[in-house]
Order: C-alpha cells, then structure tokens, then sequence
C-alpha cells in the first residue's frame, strides 16, 4: 500500500505553488465553476494492515481510497483553479487535521494561508502528525507534531503553499492530503461528486482535477461575468 501511495504523490501537483503574488480585488458579477466528478468504473478501496497497537485499532481498516456513490460519483476529489492573480480573499478558516480512530479525519482537506492547522488527538493512545510538503521527487518536512495525550490539541500557521502529504510516524498506515492556497477558488468534491467555485473574475484558467488513486486531469475552462461554466470529469484509474 505504501508504494500505490507513493506513486500518487510523485504526480506533479506537488510542486509548489507559484511565485507570483495574488492580488485581493473586488469581485463583481464574477462567474463560477462548477460540475462533477466521476470514475469510469467501480473500484473498492483497499483494506489496510494495522501492525501495532491493534487492541484500540483493530487489525485492518478500509483506506477509504474509493469513496463513490451508486452512479460512481467520487467524494474527495481536489479541483483547483490553477495560477489564480487576482480575486476574493481566501477564508480566514482553520483547517483542523484529527486523529481519530487511528486514521486522519478529514481524508482530503484545503488550507488557507495565513490562516491555522489544528492538530487534534481524539484516540486514548499516542499519534504524532508529519506535515510534509510534496515537491516533483521528494517530501520536506513542515510540522512534526507529537500528540502522546487524548483530546491534545496543537496550533500552527499556514505558511507554505502546495500539497501536503500527512502521516503518523507511529502508525505507518494513517495518511491525509491538504492543498494550501492563497485564494478561495479550490473545491473538494462531496459524497455526490459535486463542485461549485464560485466569484472568479471572467477569462480563461486551467483546472488541476486531483484524486489519490485516479490520478489527475487539467481542463482549460473560460469563465463569463455572471454565468456558470460546466466541468464534468470522469477519471480513470491508470
């Protein structure tokens, strides 16, 4: 499983974000993206081997991969607006990551810079929560979070921008994804395979569509004052 992980990180998402700055303007009769996203077949998740502290954990979870509706519908995916220069100010939210039941709660996440990670154990038994930032072949490190204490609770600004693959170092099989951003126009898809990004000034963008085991797409889209342009995908698993 550590390998079919690996290989999804290497995709070029993980670079990091651009250098440019992006500018907070006023946003009047913008338009949106919105659509959804599907699998081209059913894929069941792969079961994960629990190799320690198994009496709170259990044996075996489901890696929750796969999350698709009975129209294969897929949850968790990353729709980004790439390159985005100006627009709405990104939220001020903190993006809590939990340790609970000896996985990562959420599984897919976004983050604000200049807003919080929230670092918070829910299990009775010790976590730690490795931030790394994925660049093209390797992983730098950005918090390495010791959590030995239930409902421990740890705070630290959002500073540096792309994907960040998390991991326990204690617990080999937990993992999450967040994409930090500087701007408002990302999305992840719900349990219906649905996306709505809403308040981007007219022209024409590049979409990044980015899912753990299907991969990734990136559609050219043009976006009119005051309408809703469509953008449907349906990946599949390469």
């Amino acid at each position: 499983m550590r390998k079919i992980f690996a290989v999804t990180l290497m995709l070029c998402l993980g670079v990091a974000a651009t250098a440019f700055s992006y500018e907070v303007v006023d946003v009047k009769n913008g338009g949106s993206i919105k659509g959804k996203i599907k699998a081209s077949a059913k894929i069941e998740s792969p079961m994960l081997t629990i190799d320690k502290d198994t009496e709170f954990c259990g044996k075996s979870q489901s890696s929750m991969m796969y999350i698709m509706s009975p129209n294969l519908e897929v949850k968790n995916v990353l729709v980004i607006v790439e390159n985005v220069q100006k627009g709405k100010p990104a939220p001020k939210t903190d993006t809590v990551i939990d340790n609970n039941k000896c996985k990562f709660e959420p599984l897919v996440a976004v983050a604000y810079k200049g807003a919080n990670f929230t670092i918070k154990n829910s299990d009775k038994i010790l976590h730690n929560t490795n931030l790394g930032l994925q660049l093209e072949d390797k992983r730098r490190t950005v918090y390495n979070l010791a959590l030995p204490k239930e409902n421990q609770v740890i705070s630290k600004p959002v500073k540096v921008m792309g994907l960040i693959a998390v991991k326990c170092d204690a617990h080999s099989w937990m993992r999450a994804h967040v994409y930090v951003t500087d701007n408002p126009y990302i999305a992840v898809t719900d349990a219906n395979g649905n996306f709505d990004i809403k308040d981007l000034l007219p022209g024409k963008y590049k979409v990044r569509v980015w899912h753990e085991g299907l991969g990734e797409v990136i559609k050219d889209v043009e976006v009119s004052a005051g309408k809703a342009s469509d953008l449907n995908v349906t990946l599949s698993k390469k």
